[in-house]
């Protein structure tokens, strides 16, 4: 028999009741084994249920933005003076307030939401920097989500990028100076990030000129393309908590020179700067533009070796449209990318 409109509408008070809010329609009619067509008989929608019964309809609810999940994320972390683990999250969340349930959702899995929020640190107000210095970044002994970085020593080499080369699939990981997966580990991570960082550039169609990691005052990698009249000097930096520009770094003149002036003699017009790295600050930008001022160098990028990976395997999907005049464009102009 089908139930009276009073009993629809206890059930629904009571379950109401016992939820602290208004039950949708799935729950409602799982809870109480009802029907969605006896619903339907009494009412044309089961918002109107709801508002009969005294509950309120749930309202839409919009998505928070990146950047105010992350804001929350660093005062949980300034408040911790760490990077919080799943449960320290959960308390600091429930003591402080702040909107930072979906962390390990929002990209798919905890591990990328930290290298999303890494990359934000770099660029975000100076009282959150410290915190690419805190300890908590890596989550050992967690088996990750599928599609993201598996442990050590296990069968085949999953392909995490399908058009992206097996050597390039750990270059973020290798920027932070971890071992990756299926490399060699007679070699440090700063000369196999040197050399996939070589090997990213010559995917995107540009010759490579490796100088060598330490060489004196020579930059790690020169990239050109003769036909297009451009060339890249490229220094490959490893940090654990991001790249910051120090004063060692003035040698970065020095490349700038030196190769600048012998690629203008060989007769390349436009001349870029880059540096890569797992992540970057507007300010150090800032200062090493400055620093190449009066060099031949046309422009600066800080480029993440995310962002690079991503640039890769755009270029490989996009072939027959992708051409290093592109590439040209992408690098012209002082920026972070």
């Amino acid at each position: 028999m089908r139930r009276s409109k009073q009993e629809i509408l206890d059930l629904y008070r009571a379950c109401q009741a016992k939820l602290g809010r208004a039950p949708g329609s799935q729950v409602f009619c799982k809870a109480t084994g009802l029907r969605p067509a006896d619903i339907k008989y009494y009412w044309p929608r089961h918002s109107a249920l709801v508002k009969e019964a005294g509950g309120k309809p749930n309202e839409f609810v919009p998505r928070l933005s990146d950047d105010c999940v992350f804001e929350d994320y660093a005062r949980v972390c300034l408040h911790l003076g760490k990077i919080p683990t799943e449960g320290e999250l959960r308390i600091a969340e429930r003591e402080l307030k702040t909107q930072t349930s979906t962390a390990g959702t929002r990209f798919g899995s905890i591990a990328t939401f930290r290298d999303r929020f890494r990359d934000w640190l770099a660029n975000s107000r100076p009282e959150f920097i410290e915190i690419l210095d805190f300890d908590g970044w890596s989550t050992p002994g967690k088996k990750p989500p599928i599609g993201e970085t598996p442990p050590q020593n296990i069968g085949a080499i999953p392909q995490l990028h399908p058009f992206l080369p097996a050597c390039l699939q750990y270059l973020d990981v290798l920027a932070r100076g971890e071992q990756a997966p299926f490399e060699t580990s007679d070699l440090s991570a700063s000369t196999l990030f040197e050399r996939r960082t070589a090997d990213a550039f010559r995917c995107l169609g540009l010759e490579i000129r490796s100088l060598g990691q330490g060489t004196g005052r020579n930059a790690d990698v020169l990239a050109v393309a003769p036909r297009e009249r451009f060339a890249v000097i490229i220094d490959a930096k490893v940090r654990a908590n991001g790249y910051v520009l120090g004063t060692e770094d003035r040698k970065f003149l020095d490349y700038a020179v030196n190769h600048g002036k012998e690629l203008q003699r060989q007769g390349f017009e436009k001349l870029y700067f880059v540096v890569v790295g797992p992540s970057f600050r507007e300010s150090d930008l800032t200062r090493l533009t400055e620093y190449l001022s009066q060099s031949p160098i046309r422009s600066v990028a800080m480029v993440t070796a995310r962002s690079l990976i991503e640039l890769v395997e755009e270029s490989i999907r996009e072939r027959s449209h992708f051409t290093l005049g592109d590439l040209d464009k992408k690098l012209f102009g002082n920026k972070i990318i």
